[in-house]
């Protein structure tokens, strides 16, 4: 299951764990099959997958409908090598840009079986967009590749993929601030069910004044179908029907304006409440079959309720609880259903907590320039002997020091891409900036973390244009003020979530393998290490401000002329679908890469051949290639530094998306053990 962030237990009990089920159109079944276990009644589940359950009898009968899908696609393909081809599920897309949010996303893939698979969908790396010809357009279906770790097609097929498996995003629920804004993917329509569930707990105790059916429509996406579906088997003499999406302020339309008798009697009942509800005009509902054909035979009895949706049709929508709350009392008096709703639901489980190095620093957060988090965290993986070795200089990097002056020198950046605030708007929400190099459309309109000095706070980045470097961040706050009060200031940082993902095999995705593996690979060495193996001066720095010009580099050079520098950081690779393989071949699972050139400088071969001879005898897989981008190593090389970088192979570089090999991992760790200890 994805992240489940901490959260205040809502009144809707069922939110939570329903915002996170995964259920694309046609694909319902862990939603369906909850809900069978919830929602008591008599149950009926039809040709479409949707799911009625009838409480009571006589009239009037009242059947209320609320979506239980989300935007996904399927399988369509496998590749020979391993990678997922996919076709759209949804026929009704509920945002004009709904393809660019799967963009360099972690995604979830379901298996017959019943077994989910963690992929993520292949994305451009920024370090090579200047060595590309022309520009591939990725967010179209022609160019999607959903990667889930595997190394053929019968590697995929061997661990359950198959093609009609559906593809969702990775889901994240959090409530922003304290007024009870609950964000999750496409939240809304989960919104609808957890309301008809709280209702269904009303009448376990005391049966409705006539018949009321709660019913949970499947491929709202897809055309409407489980909607018609339900339209055509219960006839009901008032039906309302919580769509998705919609406008910030709750609304309800009817089905034909010229006969609005159910929406009038909503919009009567609501005032009578002193609940404001806008009134819309009709929502005309069909089937884009071959023929667009209106589903309801009676539309004076329908009714469409919007339950007031901030960032509609996105991965961060956001809906009100005590809104919601609201409306479900507002239901349950027109549908005659008396009480109140019993919570039955528990806090989350505390999350699994990680076990290795890396996947210690990579729950870290540390935007470029606020890198202390990560320092901290470093600090407290050493060994005694190398915390008593260490030292924070003015810049902020951690410098572990055998040796007075280093001979040989190795340096791994602490820092990593997010956004800086620039300023606090009046309406709460703070104006962000980028640190660091990266494509906004893969950071934008998903969740994260606000970082202030005191904590991190549950927030959403909101888009700032297409190919802007600045965005809103909204942490719930409603006001300039209510934001100080929660400890915003300018030069707080902003970051996209993440966490350890593995997939297929050995390989693993998470945000910031950029350069959590390379700071990894140093604690891990430092651990294995006694002083007296280090047999000459030697320092492993841990620097920062990489990402935003080598700034904590290029101030130890300053200082310090080693004789060898060995940079650890990615050797972003071309080992994709979308990528031209002439430049950054190096292949995922192949070994360690010494970065032999890159956009900052070229090493001298015979110290590459050096190193590559130095790995076999040792058994260490190596490979050594051209990329782009530039290493921390080369601000030493004006100072007289043979600048040897070693990387790893990364995938899909500066995105959510990043994907690594565990085994190249390992073989970096093991070379640097190899060259520090080297006489």
């Amino acid at each position: 299951m994805a992240a489940l962030v901490a959260f205040a237990l809502p009144a809707l009990a069922d939110l939570p764990r329903l915002a996170m089920l995964d259920g694309a159109s046609a694909h319902e079944g862990p939603l369906v099959e909850y809900l069978r276990k919830t929602v008591g009644g008599r149950q009926e589940l039809d040709n479409t997958g949707s799911l009625s359950a009838t409480f009571g009898s006589g009239r009037p009968h009242t059947l209320l409908i609320a979506g239980l899908d989300e935007p996904g696609y399927v399988v369509s393909a496998i590749t020979e090598d391993g990678y997922l081809r996919v076709h759209r599920l949804f026929t009704t897309a509920p945002h004009r840009n709904i393809e660019d949010f799967f963009l360099a996303q972690p995604v979830r893939v379901a298996t017959a079986s019943g077994r989910m698979v963690n992929g993520v969908v292949a994305a451009l790396s920024v370090h090579l967009q200047s060595e590309r010809s022309v520009t591939i357009r990725v967010d179209h279906p022609e160019q999607v590749h959903v990667d889930i770790g595997a190394r053929s097609r019968r590697e995929a097929r061997e661990a359950g993929v198959d093609l009609l498996d559906a593809i969702t995003l990775e889901k994240t629920y959090m409530e922003l601030g304290s007024a009870g804004r609950a964000c999750a993917p496409w939240i809304s329509g989960r919104a609808g069910a957890a309301m008809l569930l709280d209702l269904a707990r009303r009448m376990e105790r005391r049966p409705p004044a006539g018949t009321v059916t709660l019913a949970f429509a499947a491929q709202q996406y897809s055309g409407h179908r489980g909607l018609a579906r339900l339209a055509e088997r219960i006839p009901a003499d008032r039906i309302v029907w919580m769509k998705a999406g919609g406008d910030a302020k709750p609304a309800v339309a009817p089905a034909s304006d010229d006969k609005p008798a159910t929406a009038q009697e909503l919009l009567a009942l609501a005032r009578k409440r002193n609940l404001n509800l806008d009134r819309e005009t009709a929502d005309r509902i069909s089937v884009p079959a071959f023929a667009a054909e209106q589903i309801w035979k009676q539309p004076e009895r329908v009714a469409s309720l919007g339950l007031g949706v901030e960032n509609a049709g996105t991965p961060v929508e956001v809906v009100s609880r005590p809104g919601i709350e609201k409306l479900a009392d507002l239901l349950a008096e027109f549908a005659g259903i008396a009480g109140s709703p019993v919570p039955t639901a528990g806090a989350p489980p505390d999350p699994p907590r990680a076990e290795s190095t890396l996947q210690v620093l990579l729950e870290v957060h540390g935007v470029s320039g606020r890198e202390g988090p990560v320092r901290q965290a470093i600090e407290k993986l050493l060994p005694d002997w190398a915390r008593r070795a260490s030292r924070v200089d003015k810049k902020g990097n951690l410098i572990v020091a055998v040796g007075e002056k280093p001979d040989r020198l190795f340096i791994s950046h602490m820092d990593e891409l997010g956004y800086e605030a620039l300023e606090i708007e009046v309406d709460g929400r703070v104006r962000v900036e980028s640190r660091g190099g990266g494509t906004s459309e893969f950071f934008e309109w998903h969740a994260g973390w606000f970082h202030t000095e005191a904590k991190s706070l549950p927030a959403i980045l909101l888009g700032g244009g297409f190919g802007s470097r600045s965005g809103r961040a909204d942490m719930g706050a409603a006001s300039a003020a209510e934001a100080a009060g929660m400890g915003a200031k300018p030069g707080d940082t902003f970051s996209i979530r993440k966490s350890f993902r593995p997939l297929l095999g050995r390989r693993a995705n998470a945000r910031s393998f950029d350069d959590r593996v390379g700071c990894a690979a140093l604690v891990d060495a430092l651990r294995s290490l006694q002083p007296e193996q280090i047999r000459r001066p030697t320092w492993f720095v841990f620097s920062v401000e990489e990402e935003v010009g080598l700034r904590g580099a290029e101030f130890v050079a300053g200082s310090v002329r080693p004789k060898e520098v060995y940079p650890l950081d990615t050797f972003v690779s071309s080992d994709s679908p979308l990528e031209n393989p002439r430049l950054a071949g190096a292949r995922l699972g192949d070994g360690f890469v010494i970065r032999a050139a890159d956009s900052s400088g070229i090493t001298p071969r015979a110290a590459v051949m050096r190193v590559a001879e130095l790995a076999r005898q040792h058994g260490i897989p190596v490979q050594y290639g051209i990329t782009s981008g530039a290493n921390d190593g080369s601000k030493f090389v004006p100072g007289g530094a043979v600048n040897i970088p070693l990387g790893w192979p990364l995938r899909y570089s500066h995105s959510p998306a990043e994907v690594v090999d565990l085994g190249d991992v390992e073989a970096l760790g093991k070379m640097v053990r190899v060259l520090a200890t080297e006489p």
